[in-house]
């Protein structure tokens, strides 16, 4: 009783230490156009509702501390003093979740951190990662732009590419592949799709690491089926509905088709054995 007690005073003065990371660092990071992070707000719901489910199995895991937790908390709270003092999130973030695992292994041993191992980690979904790897959005907005742009020409559409850009080859408009267009978002939000569907609905982790990554190529087709879709409104109905109404909601259109085409790799992956979770 006293154990638990010391742990979660531990977790309250590590939530304190971290006040302003939870409550002003992260929902920047969400609001932020240039991250485009609207799903993160879900993230931590899945944390919690993943301990939630999984509560009888962490009880029942609760053992003897590890002086060992002690000394992986060295690097997590440096992590974490560095993010803090220097403004780094990032740092912030990986800092917040190493003392959560740590803390835990310190109190109850490495099965207890087994158990909760998944939900934290998945509070990794909420690092701002679009600004940091800006040199692989540049090439996700190439290919997306390549890609329809070969589709386009052999559906007879009469386009030029320009770079990142699809152009009428009348000079009626001209479609953008900028970088809230490049697909990352999509590929955030389904890998985070992915990686909590997988693991209540896949028996082992292969299946779970094969559907979890299959989110990155079915969010990479479909933002270039957006993309085509809306040079083929632009082309062949009308310009300004491409490049305003449809612009903005078609996204959520393919995000469906995205989903339906990751529930059928699902289906697949269960015809494959019969393992138990």
């Amino acid at each position: 009783m006293i154990k638990h007690v010391l742990f979660s005073l531990s977790l309250l003065l590590m939530v304190l230490g971290f006040k302003t990371m939870i409550f002003e660092h992260i929902p920047w990071a969400f609001n932020a156009p240039e991250e485009d992070m609207s799903h993160g707000y879900l993230v931590p719901l899945v944390s919690l509702y993943v301990l939630y489910v999984e509560k009888d199995k962490i009880k029942a895991s609760l053992g003897e501390g590890s002086l060992w937790g002690l000394l992986a908390m060295l690097p997590a709270l440096f992590l974490g003093f560095f993010g803090t003092r220097g403004s780094q999130l990032r740092f912030e973030e990986v800092g917040f979740i190493g003392l959560l695992l740590s803390l835990t292994w310190s109190f109850y041993g490495l099965k207890t951190v087994k158990r909760i191992l998944f939900p934290s980690l998945y509070l990794l979904f909420c690092l701002p990662l679009a600004t940091f790897l800006d040199v692989i959005t540049v090439h996700l907005r190439i290919f997306a732009t390549s890609s329809a742009f070969a589709i386009l020409k052999g559906l007879g559409t009469e386009v030029v590419q320009q770079g990142t850009m699809i152009v009428s080859a009348t000079g009626d408009f001209a479609i953008d592949v900028a970088n809230p267009c490049s697909g990352m978002r999509s590929i955030f939000a389904l890998l985070a799709l992915s990686a909590a569907y997988a693991y209540f609905n896949q028996p082992t982790w292969v299946k779970r690491g094969v559907l979890f990554l299959s989110a990155i190529p079915l969010a990479i087709l479909g933002n270039v089926v957006r993309i085509l879709t809306i040079v083929l409104v632009a082309a062949y109905a009308d310009k300004n509905f491409a490049t305003g109404f449809y612009h903005d909601y078609s996204g959520y259109v393919v995000f469906i088709v995205a989903i339906a085409l990751l529930l059928g790799i699902d289906k697949l992956l269960k015809e494959f054995g019969g393992e138990k979770k």
